[in-house]
């Protein structure tokens, strides 16, 4: 089955803490979440957008960007489980039965 592939487009955030990498840490439990809901089937990178391998971006983009696959899914606002569960489980990916 081929696997699908979640990516996460952000970029630092600057508040007045100082600088934050907020959209990176919330992709990386993103992907602890999609592992144990559906195994090796779904790969979650991040890529912040100055990163020389970042995914093109549409050009009235909105950070963050989640891309599945090739396909914009949502731009700007919040990292939404519920509707990236919907779309994978669109595209026929189930998660693992234990």
């Amino acid at each position: 089955m081929p696997k699908i592939f979640i990516r996460v487009t952000g970029s630092l955030i600057a508040c007045s803490q100082g600088v934050r990498d907020d959209w990176r840490d919330l992709t990386v439990w993103l992907g602890s979440k999609m592992t144990a809901l559906y195994g090796d089937q779904v790969v979650v990178k991040y890529y912040d957008i100055f990163d020389p391998d970042c995914p093109s971006l549409p050009p009235d983009a909105k950070l963050p960007v989640v891309k599945i696959n090739e396909e914009v899914l949502s731009m700007g606002g919040k990292l939404s489980m519920t509707l990236i569960r919907k779309k994978i489980e669109s595209l026929g990916i189930t998660t693992n039965q234990f």
